[in-house]
């Protein structure tokens, strides 16, 4: 691929993706921001998928600093959303659940979310979805692994 070629797919690609974040995140705002931030909702969302989540694990996932993700679940656990249970063998660990009503929370938002998506994916073949959607988690991927750039 020359480099003309390159950075005229690069511009396209940055140019979709501002267009499209910036309107489902304000989409998405409008539906839940006075419920939970799209952040707390990623932090449940990874807090359920996770069995014996730690706030390592969440910093981790969300890419950000443990002390950006001590703040976080801080916000969550005094919205009574999270609960934090010791490790019995390490008391330096802490793991993280939802609580009953972070449960609930989760739950609404992401059908609020699915709703706010939903409408868009019925103009694109299940096909065309699911290989955008692929091409997308190869991307994340190979930004997660050192290796994946090497390969080129």
């Amino acid at each position: 691929m020359s480099a003309t070629d390159a950075k005229s797919l690069v511009n396209r690609y940055l140019d979709a993706w501002f267009l499209v974040t910036k309107r489902f995140d304000t989409q998405i705002r409008e539906k839940v921001g006075q419920t939970i931030t799209t952040d707390q909702f990623c932090a449940l969302r990874l807090i359920h998928e996770k069995p014996a989540c730690t706030p390592s694990d969440l910093a981790e996932l969300l890419c950000v600093g443990k002390s950006s993700i001590t703040a976080l679940v801080n916000k969550l656990a005094d919205r009574n959303l999270v609960h934090r249970t010791g490790d019995e063998r390490d008391r330096r660990v802490i793991y993280l659940t939802l609580t009953d009503m972070g449960l609930q929370i989760y739950r609404e938002t992401e059908l609020e979310i699915q709703n706010v998506l939903e409408p868009y994916l019925k103009h694109f073949t299940p096909e065309a979805v699911q290989n955008f959607i692929e091409s997308f988690e190869k991307l994340a991927a190979l930004l997660t692994q050192e290796e994946g750039l090497e390969k080129q």
